[in-house]
């Protein structure tokens, strides 16, 4: 082998071993699903560790969390959203989505405190024309008495 193929050998290997990649930024939603997957959950020994059959694991929990707070899908429930990710927050503290997942936390939450906002002002609206309607028939009926007693005269 010649030096210029062992030199291209050699930064080829280089370049694989000191990580170098293309992949997408972390905070990109979904781009370290597959990665995950492929690694998996390791524990403190840095082994894989397996969720139990019925509980679901810390990706699942986030990626469930991302489908409720989309809103253009149907799955789309912010309360629920929410709550995915606390659940993701209490039972996975040293998760690799814990700092995702109380992003989406803050974000909902100030989501849900608008949308009551804009609930109590809209039921407020509604109570302001209804009041309007009763104060403009009572001018009315006033007016009409008013033309009344004039006519009387």
């Amino acid at each position: 082998m010649s030096a210029v193929a062992r030199s291209l050998v050699a930064v080829t290997l280089l370049a694989l071993v000191s990580g170098c990649t293309t992949a997408l930024p972390a905070w990109v939603p979904f781009t370290r699903a597959s990665e995950e997957t492929v690694r998996g959950n390791m524990d403190a020994r840095g082994r894989q560790s397996q969720p139990a059959p019925d509980q679901p694991s810390d990706e699942a929990l986030y990626q469930l969390g991302v489908s409720q707070a989309d809103p253009t899908s149907s799955m789309r429930d912010y309360r629920a959203a929410r709550a995915t990710f606390t659940r993701l927050l209490i039972e996975f503290p040293g998760s690799r989505r814990t700092v995702e997942a109380r992003a989406w936390q803050a974000t909902l939450t100030d989501l849900l405190v608008r949308e009551d906002d804009a609930r109590r002002s809209a039921q407020r609206l509604q109570r302001l024309v209804e009041e309007h309607k009763r104060t403009k028939a009572d001018f009315d009926w006033l007016k009409q008495n008013d033309l009344d007693q004039e006519r009387r005269r």
